[in-house]
């Protein structure tokens, strides 16, 4: 009798085991499906730039509108100095003669200080003074601007644009003013920078594809060089960030026009 009641309590045990086992298997299955994946927020995330704010492309490119190109993406501002045009009236003369020689008489043609490419300044402890920001950080920037000024008057442009803004150039540098006396020594800002846009609606025989806006700048006064170097050329640094900001201006202000075509 007591080994019946035993084996009748053992089985009673195994039971209630199971069914306890079985509801906690069931509050765990309607838990997982009831409560939804919540994806981590983490604070390394960054938000992504709506679509509707990158209706225009801004792009860089070494080409002009007139087809003059640079040969290479400009990265620092440069030096010409009298030294360079030197050298580079030598070469010329002496290209000049085997020219004359060889074509019958025809001579070389000159050139200005304003082509030549000149040299890295070396003298300069912070190399970020004297870089050239505008193939990388300014049109980067102007993509911004631009679209955001698109997007804040919907009413007036189109949702879409085929063709892009170019930022065309942007080769920075210090020419001296004179190659004798005192004005050898004495030397101005040249920034030479063009924006523009072919017209929507430009084809193959529209007289002026093209829109555009110049960044050309020329500093008024020419300066000892001794004054641009001043303070690790502090001044060479601030003339490239007040030229793009007014060129980034003018561009703003021509949108109409550029994107009304």
């Amino acid at each position: 009798m007591q080994k019946n009641l035993k084996t009748l309590f053992l089985a009673s045990l195994v039971a209630l085991n199971g069914c306890a086992g079985q509801q906690a298997a069931n509050q765990s299955a309607a838990s997982a499906v009831a409560t939804p994946t919540v994806p981590s927020s983490g604070a390394d995330s960054k938000p992504e730039i709506p679509a509707k704010l990158v209706k225009l492309g801004v792009l860089y490119t070494t080409s002009f509108p007139d087809g003059s190109r640079l040969k290479e993406t400009p990265e620092e501002i440069m030096i010409v100095n009298t030294e360079a045009t030197q050298k580079n009236v030598a070469t010329q003369a002496a290209l000049g003669i085997l020219t004359f020689a060889l074509a019958g008489g025809i001579g070389f043609s000159g050139f200005g200080k304003e082509d030549l490419k000149g040299r890295k300044i070396d003298d300069v402890k912070d190399r970020n003074n004297v870089r050239n920001p505008v193939a990388t950080d300014f049109v980067e920037q102007l993509r911004k601007d631009v679209n955001l000024a698109v997007d804040a008057k919907p009413d007036l442009y189109p949702s879409g644009f085929k063709n892009p803004i170019n930022v065309a150039g942007g080769n920075t540098r210090l020419i001296y003013e004179s190659l004798t006396g005192e004005e050898a020594q004495q030397y101005k800002m040249n920034t030479e920078l063009e924006i523009y846009k072919r017209k929507e609606d430009a084809g193959l025989f529209t007289i002026s594809p093209l829109v555009r806006v110049s960044c050309n700048r020329v500093s008024e006064k020419a300066l000892p060089l001794e004054e641009w170097m001043k303070d690790d050329y502090a001044m060479a640094h601030q003339w490239m960030n007040e030229t793009l900001r007014q060129c980034s201006e003018k561009v703003i202000g021509a949108l109409p026009e550029m994107l009304g075509s």
